[in-house]
Formats: structure tokens, C-alpha cells, sequence
């Protein structure tokens, strides 16, 4: 980290560690994990890469989001608001020129709300009318200026942040991996452990491997577990958006945590998982996800 983010960092980490936790604030950040609603302040975190957020608006896949800030950097695109606009009870950069859509499954945890109602703002021009209270930042003074040092930060985490992946596409190449490879239905079955006709619907591609599975198979071909998977179906889209949703986060950390696995790994588990569950269920075609996720962490946390 350059010396002047390290300040900032410091500067942030010690105004913090002086300011008494709002009850509000304290109530939310203990509370179980819910779905994101605009007006709330989150903290994202992916890999190494962690930012606080507000949220502006809520989709399918994505959240509208503008980073927030403790520091007293802005720049003229930095919304600027007072103690009282948030339960933090502490000034507020939001740094409205770095405005953009964000991935539901880089959500962690809410820690706070606004107070005052957001500017309406659906095209590409600052909002005019503001909150009473709220004002523009300043230019900053010249471009070696602190205040754009950091607005570079901001934007390195929101461009990190944006581009973080968790799904694989899923080739559905898995039956010519197979017979590439001369693997045949009964030796399949054979080496996964497989009733025959489950090990018919992988063989034809109609039917997931599980992680466990693919690092069997990857033994055999001589590939790596990673490989294998990738040949798998696509995961179905409402199974994504399921493990993306900041509920489930909790659980996929337990169930790393209890395989001693990164979190990518659990979730990719934990979504072959499901998929294989509904695959095996009489009703194929309306399968209950919700259910099915339920059920996958019941089997394997107990909760």
C-alpha cells in the first residue's frame, strides 16, 4: 500500500477505534444477514479487497452501489454528508463519481442505514436537488492532491469489486470428455460409486458432478478437478443467484470453514451440490431452489 492510502488507513482505523458504536448500528451488525435495500450501508468484501457501500438500488444479479468513506477526502463528484444522515451519527463521503452496479455475492454484511433519503439520479449528470444538509465536494487543488490519490484507491476496489466471479459458465462438454477419453457408463458408474442409470445421465451430460466426484474422475483422466468441473452443465442461473445472496454467505463460510476450504471452493461445492440434489429429484422441471439449498445446509451444517 502507497504511504499516503497507508495514512488514510491509519487515520481511519484510529478514528474508529474512538468513536462509540450507535446502538442502531450495533443491532444491525449482529443481526443475521438479510437481502440489500437501497438506502443501506454494506460492507463489500472479495478476496483482499474490502470497501464499505451505499446502496442506491437493488436488481436480479447486481446492486447500484457508491462507495462511502470516514475520510475528509472528496473531490467536486463527492456527496457530502452530515452526522445525522446515517446511524454511524458521523460525517459521510459518498463518492458519487464512482457509482456503479456491483455483484450481489460481494455483499458481507450491512452495517448501517441512511437517514435521509438518497437524490434521485438515473442518468450519467450529479443530482442537483440534495438533502438538507448534504453538499459538492471541492475540486481537488492540483492532480498530485491527496483527495485523488485516494479517489484512485476507491476506484481500483470498485473495479476489483465489479469483476468478481464465483460461477463457472459451465461447458456441458463433460460426455465428450468422457468418450475422449474412452469412459464408458459402466465404468463410469464404477469409479463414482454410481447406480447405473444416475451414472447413464452424467455420461450423457444430463446429470452434475459433484466437487467430490470431479476430483475422483480427475484421477482417472489424468486432469486436474478443476478441468472436470468445468465441463459440467451451467449451473442453473436461480442456483447462482441463491448462493450470491448475502444469507447464504454465512453458511458457505461454515461450511469452508468445516472442510477447511477457501470460500470459493465451499460455494462451488455447496452449488454442485444443489444442482446434483435437484437432478436426482422426481421433478426435474420446477425444481424448488430455495428448498434445495435449505435442505443441502441442513445436511451438511445442521442448521
Amino acid at each position: 500500500m502507497e504511504p499516503a492510502h497507508s495514512s488514510a488507513y491509519q487515520r481511519l482505523v484510529a478514528a474508529a477505534a474512538g468513536l462509540k458504536v450507535p446502538d442502531a448500528v450495533r443491532k444491525v451488525a449482529t443481526a443475521s444477514p438479510k437481502d440489500p435495500e437501497p438506502g443501506q450501508i454494506w460492507r463489500a468484501v472479495w478476496e483482499h479487497t474490502i470497501q464499505l457501500l451505499v446502496i442506491t438500488a437493488v436488481g436480479d444479479d447486481t446492486v447500484q452501489t457508491v462507495p462511502l468513506s470516514l475520510e475528509q477526502y472528496a473531490d467536486a463528484d463527492t456527496l457530502l454528508l452530515p452526522a445525522g444522515a446515517s446511524t454511524l451519527e458521523q460525517p459521510l463521503a459518498l463518492w458519487w463519481g464512482l457509482k456503479g452496479p456491483l455483484p450481489w455475492h460481494v455483499l458481507e454484511r450491512q452495517i448501517s442505514e441512511l437517514t435521509m433519503p438518497l437524490p434521485a439520479s438515473n442518468g450519467p449528470n450529479l443530482p442537483q436537488e440534495l438533502p438538507s444538509g448534504a453538499q459538492w465536494g471541492s475540486p481537488a487543488p492540483s492532480p498530485a492532491a491527496a483527495a485523488l490519490e485516494y479517489r484512485g484507491l476507491l476506484a481500483d476496489q470498485m473495479a476489483a469489486l465489479s469483476t468478481a466471479r464465483w460461477a463457472p459458465q459451465g461447458s456441458g462438454g463433460l460426455p465428450q470428455l468422457l468418450r475422449k477419453h474412452a469412459v464408458t457408463v459402466q465404468q463410469l458408474a464404477g469409479h463414482l460409486q454410481l447406480p447405473p442409470p444416475q451414472a447413464l445421465d452424467v455420461w450423457r451430460g444430463q446429470h452434475p458432478l459433484t466437487a467430490e466426484q470431479a476430483q475422483q474422475l480427475a484421477a482417472v483422466l489424468g486432469l486436474s478437478a478443476d478441468d472436470v468441473l468445468a465441463a459440467n452443465p451451467a449451473l442453473p442461473p436461480p442456483v447462482v443467484h441463491e448462493l450470491s445472496r448475502p444469507p447464504r454467505r454465512t453458511q458457505v463460510r461454515a461450511l469452508a470453514a468445516q472442510l477447511s476450504e477457501d470460500e470459493q471452493q465451499a460455494r462451488l461445492r455447496a452449488a454442485y451440490g444443489i444442482f446434483t440434489l435437484a437432478a436426482r429429484q422426481d421433478d426435474r422441471t420446477h425444481p424448488d431452489w430455495v428448498a434445495r439449498t435449505d435442505h443441502y445446509f441442513e445436511l451438511h451444517l445442521g442448521q
